[in-house]
């Protein structure tokens, strides 16, 4: 296991569930609502892209910026940690070995890095350092605010 170097660039922070991976249509589909679903092993493990995700994490990598996932996991779900990561190394490899899991958001980044979650007001997301993101299911508004904050309007 060797040292690890990470650019000195910005990052972009991506929540999981509701952000990058539809956890609301995968409860749907087990025919329970997400606070019991998140419960259940497996829950996350096979849960379907949310449409851009993959996209997103390429423009944002395009952009010089470093793409990184963020997440929390639920108490109740030992699992669910594990499942997350998997899910991450097959459908998000670029994302695979940068994967930070925290019950506090509010500890992670800096005032040069972004949030990008759909659900701010849990995980004490709300004390991000950095620009906290409301994804509200459509990626170019996130990507208006990364392109004002950087001062540019290409990409």
């Amino acid at each position: 296991m060797g040292v690890r170097n990470y650019p000195d660039t910005p990052r972009v922070y991506f929540d999981f569930d509701g952000t990058l991976g539809d956890f609301i249509g995968a409860a749907k589909a087990h025919g329970m609502e997400p606070s019991q679903y998140k419960r259940v092993a497996g829950a996350y493990r096979n849960l379907k892209l949310l449409a851009g995700a993959a996209e997103a994490i390429a423009r944002v990598e395009a952009l010089g910026l470093d793409p990184w996932g963020l997440t929390k996991i639920p108490a109740s779900n030992p699992y669910s940690a594990t499942e997350k990561l998997l899910w991450t190394m097959e459908l998000l490899p670029s994302l695979h070995d940068k994967v930070i899991i925290s019950p506090d958001k509010g500890a992670v980044g800096s005032p040069r890095d972004y949030l990008v979650d759909d659900m701010p007001q849990w995980a004490n997301a709300k004390n991000f350092p950095g620009t906290l993101i409301h994804f509200k299911g459509d990626w170019e508004p996130v990507f208006d605010i990364i392109l004002a904050k950087l001062g540019r309007v290409d990409a």
